[in-house]
């Protein structure tokens, strides 16, 4: 039971007899508050590393596949304040070089937050190890992933990834997918569901994951597998192809319940050993007088694709803004046989995507616009690209930003 004491409290006449009491619990000891700290400007921070980049790169950061996470965070950020008029009026004093001024794009409708959130802009695994600053993913191998007392065979990693990329030679297997549609319709052709009972050869048709491939050409035996292995050059209905191991496309096939084999009774179907001319793809240098271009000129080239020549398809260049409105010099030509011209086009610019020319020009009607074919890149990197495309390698390389230099990549393999 708790009782409530009715005794009347002491009269006191001022706060200063209360507190003058004894404070036997101390009760009344409060340090006093701590001032703030003077709060960070964040735009000005952010900005401040736009234009750092800008300092190093000569150029604004950009948000492409191919750029670097920290990259595609400036690139944000800088679009972020572009489309604020007020932060835009604040960082004047720290807009040494018109970077907000050029802008490339429309202004974007008023924002109220400063912030980008990092998370927005991972998209993959790399983009999560790339964005460790304070090393807090740099540890050793935890013993979870070390297996002790186990004894088993170690097998050799394959000597290449198996990726799927455009298949630039796609027109030569085209005809081969028409002509099997066809002959399923008609009942000629057929269809079984895949079991490790089947085969897989040279100029076999298959079903996997929904999508019809063809076995285009096999390989050696790789020795250092259990069982039959080689590695497959497939080629698939969407255009794209890949080298694939044996097993692992048979593997594929038996877990894909609708995994399925053409059995084409007898028949074969080969490409056309035709040679058929699809078209030219150029590089181009210019000869424009532009004072926006000078800093650039050294190392400017345009990719493009015709079907006619390429004299006539630049005779007009100087009324033309996808040739910058001046003349050109054609400084190299590949006439492409079987292969895809304008795709083999649309890789190289994906390809060289990262120094693609980031200016903003006026044609001579005083209309704004902005190169999308040209980049700033060495003459023997934009040779390299369009060669690793036309051989099949391109997969195996990748572009250094920073260099403009086409470079290997470095495939980790797993310790044996």
């Amino acid at each position: 039971m708790i009782r409530f004491s009715t005794k009347p409290l002491d009269n006191k006449s001022t706060l200063e007899d209360i507190f003058g009491e004894d404070d036997e619990l101390g009760l009344l000891n409060v340090e006093p508050l701590k001032a703030k700290a003077i709060a960070v400007d964040l735009t000005v921070k952010q900005f401040a590393e736009i234009v750092t980049f800008y300092k190093l790169y000569g150029r604004l950061p950009q948000e492409t596949l191919a750029a670097p996470f920290e990259e595609k965070l400036l690139a944000r950020r800088l679009h972020s304040i572009k489309g604020n008029p007020v932060q835009c009026e604040h960082l004047q004093a720290q807009d040494e070089f018109g970077l907000l001024t050029n802008s490339n794009s429309e202004p974007a409708e008023p924002v109220t937050a400063t912030y980008i959130s990092k998370s927005e802009l991972v998209t993959s695994l790399s983009d999560i190890f790339d964005d460790d600053d304070d090393g807090l993913l740099d540890f050793a191998e935890p013993d979870i992933f070390s297996l002790r007392h186990v004894h088993a065979d170690k097998k050799e990693q394959p000597d290449e990834i198996a990726q799927r990329q455009p298949c630039v030679d796609y027109p030569r297997y085209e005809p081969l997918f028409n002509v099997l549609h066809d002959r399923l319709k008609n009942g000629i052709f057929s269809l079984d569901r895949f079991t490790h009972k089947l085969k897989i050869a040279e100029g076999d048709f298959f079903i996997l994951n929904g999508l019809v491939g063809y076995v285009a050409s096999v390989g050696e035996t790789l020795e250092q597998y259990s069982g039959y292995n080689a590695r497959l050059h497939l080629v698939f209905e969407n255009g794209t192809e890949m080298n694939m191991l044996y097993q692992s496309l048979t593997h594929g096939l038996v877990r894909d319940k609708e995994g399925r084999k053409v059995q084409l009774d007898g028949h074969f179907l080969r490409p056309s050993s035709e040679v058929i001319p699809t078209g030219i793809v150029y590089v181009l240098a210019t000869l424009s007088t532009n004072p926006t271009l000078a800093p650039y000129k050294n190392n400017l080239y345009k990719v493009g694709f015709t079907e006619a020549t390429v004299e006539e398809r630049v005779k007009n260049a100087e009324k033309d803004s996808t040739f910058l409105e001046a003349k050109v010099r054609i400084v190299s030509t590949n006439q492409c046989f079987n292969i895809n011209a304008q795709k083999l086009e649309a890789l190289a610019h994906g390809f060289l995507a990262s120094r693609r020319l980031n200016v903003t020009l006026k044609n001579k009607n005083g209309q704004v616009y902005t190169p999308k074919e040209w980049f700033n890149v060495p003459l023997v990197t934009v040779l390299s690209v369009i060669k690793h495309i036309m051989d099949g390698t391109i997969s195996r390389y990748r572009l250094d930003n920073t260099t403009g230099k086409v470079v290997p990549k470095v495939l980790e393999h797993t310790a044996k």
